[in-house]
């Protein structure tokens, strides 16, 4: 058995994932280290890095074991930010707290209501791919990845078209992916959001619409409701997190295609095989790459000995290209069956609550791409390309493309 003591570069530092996951450092842990103790500057007694799929899923599961409290962010090295506020998040909140809030929240969320955007979705991917149409080249990433998720969540939350562009200046500030932005402008745009949806709320109070915030402002069970300060913080968490994990998913997904030229074409011949297509490119390029638990009691994970308080990062990205899961793990299989992937998370009470937001617009911008875009083809090395500045999101800062023509 290992020390379970690592070595590499470090897991919590964003540069490690300057040039995209390192699975080749992952597939060495998985092997030898599956369980790996981390330094961090900021955790006195580090990290442990869960690397293999059946463990990640054991953590996932274990909510009475493994707590989300006070959040489940990785710092970055020597990252100094206040994230005292994620700690109001329901991502970070635990049962029974986090099930009566998600189950409140949920009943404004159903699948019903998303399949119910559909037609919406498809207006918007239409429009995005109508404005870049005759240039004949664009950032994948920037003029058509971006908006999409944006302007969706916008709509189903009731965001009026003239305030969307400050709510999504907002939304790119909040994340903290650009190495420029600093604590404090990411702090007030995270209070300028919390102010516009509280206000949202308030305006919903007197005068309900058929939009998301009012749903959730009036939707009660078991005499339980939801507070504007709690509808107001799922707004945040809402607008950056189901914006950016859509958008890599269709940047990094489009990239796998490209780089897969006989897949891209057994897609654009049959479009029926495009839902079970995504959850293999979810699995194949995940754009959440982990997420810490904390260990609530003594425990052990993998024959190591992890104390009470210890924090545990459960590296997505590696569990989903564990060869003990997944044949061929490395390889895109586009019907593959079955794929217990965990892009969404690996199970339990925090499973992903957008997932199905995701998918439909994910398969709507796929199809679209696919039929409308003839002669597509990356217009620079896909090994050049910038990836965002994060330890918690794989995705692409830039992704220029080309095409002959857009029918």
């Amino acid at each position: 058995m290992s020390t379970g003591t690592y070595d590499g570069p470090p897991l919590h530092h964003p540069g490690t994932y300057a040039h995209g996951f390192p699975y080749d450092a992952f597939r060495d842990l998985r092997d030898h280290d599956p369980v790996s103790h981390q330094e961090h500057p900021l955790w006195e007694r580090g990290y442990w890095a869960v690397t293999r799929h059946a463990d990640v899923q054991r953590v996932s599961r274990d909510w009475n074991g493994f707590h989300n409290a006070p959040n489940p962010f990785l710092p970055g090295d020597g990252e100094l930010v206040d994230q005292s506020g994620s700690s109001l998040l329901m991502i970070s909140l635990d049962p029974p707290d986090h099930t009566k809030l998600r189950k409140l929240i949920s009943s404004g969320f159903t699948p019903r209501r998303i399949n119910d955007l559909a037609a919406q979705v498809k207006a918007r991917v239409d429009s995005v791919i109508d404005s870049v149409a005759a240039r004949g080249e664009c950032d994948l990433v920037r003029d058509v990845a971006l908006w999409l998720p944006l302007h969706a969540i916008a709509d189903l939350v009731g965001v009026p078209e003239e305030d969307r562009k400050q709510v999504f200046d907002w939304t790119e500030l909040t994340f903290g992916f650009d190495a420029d932005a600093t604590a404090e402008e990411r702090g007030e745009a995270a209070l300028s959001m919390y102010a516009y949806a509280d206000a949202m709320c308030a305006e919903r109070a007197k005068e309900p619409r058929d939009d998301l915030m009012s749903v959730l402002l009036h939707a009660e069970i078991d005499g339980d409701r939801l507070d504007q300060m709690q509808i107001a913080v799922f707004f945040l968490l809402l607008q950056n997190a189901g914006s950016e994990t859509t958008r890599n998913l269709i940047t990094t997904g489009m990239l796998t295609l490209l780089q897969n030229p006989d897949d891209l074409a057994r897609l654009r011949r049959d479009l029926s095989v495009l839902p079970v297509a995504i959850e293999e490119l979810l699995r194949l390029a995940t754009p959440v790459m982990s997420f810490t638990r904390m260990a609530t009691k003594d425990t052990e994970i993998g024959g190591h000995a992890v104390a009470e308080g210890d924090h545990v990062l459960m590296v997505y990205a590696s569990a989903n290209r564990d060869e003990r899961a997944f044949d061929d793990p490395d390889g895109l299989h586009l019907t593959r069956d079955p794929n217990d992937h965990v892009a969404f998370g690996a199970g339990g009470p925090h499973f992903c609550l957008g997932a199905h937001l995701a998918r439909l617009e994910s398969k709507l911008m796929f199809e679209a791409i696919l039929t409308r875009f003839e002669g597509l083809e990356m217009a620079a090395d896909p090994a050049s390309l910038p990836r965002v500045n994060s330890n918690l999101i794989d995705g692409l800062a830039e992704m220029p493309v080309r095409w002959t023509g857009v029918r």
